[in-house]
């Protein structure tokens, strides 16, 4: 008499069941799509020179000091036989033309002509009232003005942002032999407008 093995049977009834479990579990999601990146933001070109041109009153606050623009008109005129003592005045100003000597150490290849007063800050040579400067547009509104304190072996700029005829931001001090810069205070330059 044959003894039947039904072990076949078990395993193909095991097969049959692992299979049938496996059809009625839910298929796992797909992994979902990948987040579309941001869309990039579009810078605006660097504002015209002529745009931002002109002669600006500055005023700045630095390490608690604030530096005033000066008066629109004197006051008064001094008495008879006396000089005229005119304080210092920070002032800011920025032509369109290209500076005739451009500064090795700026980071942009356009350099315009500009002038800078800000007392304690700026040296300027005997008989003028402003020390030579370069300036240049940047991306969007922002502009950078920049002069070397040679006594200092020192580099000073304002960094900010045009809007409409005011000059925003902050007034920093770059130490030439290492490079070290930081923020000195702020600033705000409003252009003077010119009678009609």
């Amino acid at each position: 008499m044959s003894v039947r093995s039904d072990a076949p049977i078990r395993v193909a009834a095991a097969l049959a069941l692992a299979a049938a479990a496996a059809c009625s579990h839910p298929q796992p999601a797909p992994a979902p799509a990948p987040e579309a990146a941001p869309p990039l933001a579009v810078l605006r070109p660097a504002p015209p020179p002529t745009a931002v041109a002109g002669t600006y009153a500055l005023q700045a606050v630095i390490q608690g000091r604030t530096i005033p623009a000066p008066p629109p008109t004197p006051t008064r005129r001094p008495p008879r036989g006396r000089p005229a003592t005119v304080p210092l005045a920070a002032v800011l100003r920025l032509a369109p033309t290209p500076l005739a000597a451009p500064d090795p150490a700026v980071p942009s290849i356009t350099q315009l002509t500009a002038g800078v007063s800000l007392p304690g800050y700026t040296m300027p040579p005997r008989g003028r009232t402003t020390q030579a400067a370069a300036w240049w547009p940047g991306a969007g509104d922002s502009v950078t003005v920049r002069w070397v304190i040679t006594q200092r072996n020192a580099a000073a700029s304002l960094r900010g942002t045009l809007s409409g005829d005011t000059l925003s931001g902050d007034v920093w001090y770059t130490l030439l032999d290492t490079g070290s810069e930081f923020q000195l205070g702020t600033f705000r330059a409003v252009r003077r407008r010119t009678g009609r």
